[in-house]
This record gives C-alpha cells, sequence and structure tokens, in this order.
C-alpha cells in the first residue's frame, strides 16, 4: 500500500538524467531568486544523492513545475563590476545579488563577502580582490566548490571550504591578494548560527 500523500512512482529509483534535471531546475530557480546560495547547495547535494523519484519531488516541491527562461549562463561573462575603497571597509552581506565578475580594491579595510544569503545567477562566478592592511574573507554556503588563487604578503593564505562539492554545485573562483593581511575561505551555515544565538538568549 502506498502511504497518503504518496505517489507509486515515489518509489521508482532515480537515474542519472533525472538527478541532471532536478539540479538544472535547481540552478534556474536560483537564478530566479527563489532560492538562496545556501539554498542552491544543499539542494544540490540533496539531489546528486538522491535515491528515488520521490526524494527529488520533495526538494522541487515548492518551486514551479516551469520557469521561464533567464539569462543564466555556464560561465561569466560582460564588464567587471568595480568596488572600491579607502580607510574603510567593502562588505557585503544578507540578501544581495552578486555579479558574475566583480573586483574589489581597498587601502587599509578589509573585503567581506558573505555569499550564503545571496542571489547567484550564474553557474560560475569570478571575484577579484586586493587589500593592502587588510584581510580579504569570503564566506560560503557548505557544498560550493571554491577554486582559489592568490598570494598573501606578510599574511595566511587559508581555505577551510570549498575543497570538495557534488557535481553540478556552482563554483566560486576567487582570486585574491593582500599586503599586511590574510585570505580566508570559510563556510558557516546561517542556521547553525541563528540556532546559537537562540541558545544563548534563552540562557540570558
Amino acid at each position: 500500500m502506498v502511504p497518503a500523500g504518496e505517489s507509486p512512482d515515489d518509489a521508482i529509483r532515480a537515474s542519472d538524467g533525472e538527478r541532471d534535471t532536478a539540479i538544472e531546475r535547481l540552478r534556474e530557480s536560483a537564478a530566479e531568486g527563489r532560492l538562496t546560495f545556501e539554498e542552491l547547495a544543499d539542494r544540490i547535494e540533496g539531489a546528486a544523492g538522491a535515491r528515488t523519484r520521490g526524494d527529488l519531488r520533495a526538494l522541487l516541491g515548492d518551486l514551479p513545475a516551469e520557469l521561464p527562461a533567464t539569462a543564466r549562463a555556464g560561465s561569466p561573462a560582460g564588464a567587471v563590476e568595480e568596488h572600491r575603497a579607502s580607510f574603510r571597509d567593502l562588505r557585503r552581506d544578507g540578501r544581495w545579488t552578486v555579479p558574475p565578475r566583480s573586483r574589489w580594491r581597498t587601502i587599509f579595510g578589509d573585503v567581506v563577502l558573505d555569499l550564503r544569503e545571496a542571489a547567484v545567477a550564474y553557474d560560475r562566478i569570478e571575484i577579484d580582490a586586493t587589500t593592502v592592511f587588510g584581510d580579504v574573507r569570503l564566506l560560503v554556503p557548505e557544498g560550493i566548490e571554491v577554486h582559489l588563487r592568490g598570494s598573501s604578503f606578510f599574511g595566511d593564505l587559508r581555505q577551510d571550504a570549498g575543497r570538495h562539492a557534488p557535481a553540478g554545485a556552482p563554483v566560486v573562483a576567487l582570486d585574491a591578494r593582500t599586503t599586511f593581511g590574510d585570505v580566508r575561505v570559510q563556510a558557516a551555515r546561517l542556521r547553525d548560527r541563528i540556532a546559537r544565538l537562540g541558545r544563548r538568549r534563552s540562557d540570558a
């Protein structure tokens, strides 16, 4: 007997093609602004490991059956978005749209880019960041692949996230250079941070 609310089709094993189709729909949904970068990473990981059609349907259930054509492409194209500052930080976090190609320059300031809640419309984005007397910090959701290239003069170059990702995961290419500063690539889950804040308030 099929449990209530389930279709007999849900128990059928998913094929590689069905997983690929589900991942493409997830990417398109992210390009439409329906999923944050963290949600996209979580669902792509789930789709890549889905065993049945029901598993895939659960990942797509709150998304429209058909999506309109978007400008999303596999690789960045067009002009580079420029950001410059002196004696202050360049920061982006929360809900913001990540351009396909961007360049960030600071003197006596940090570059801090948090992509977890961001809207990303491309399979691959390119970020170029340079600081003098400052740090470069990239925060990404787990399940995103990060290609780090760069150098740190009198500082550290450290990648703690983005080394391993499921097939089909978005790619962030970071080219970072610092003088008297560090370069860090880190992963931190938003829901874990919210849970920690909740525990602190309950203990207060």
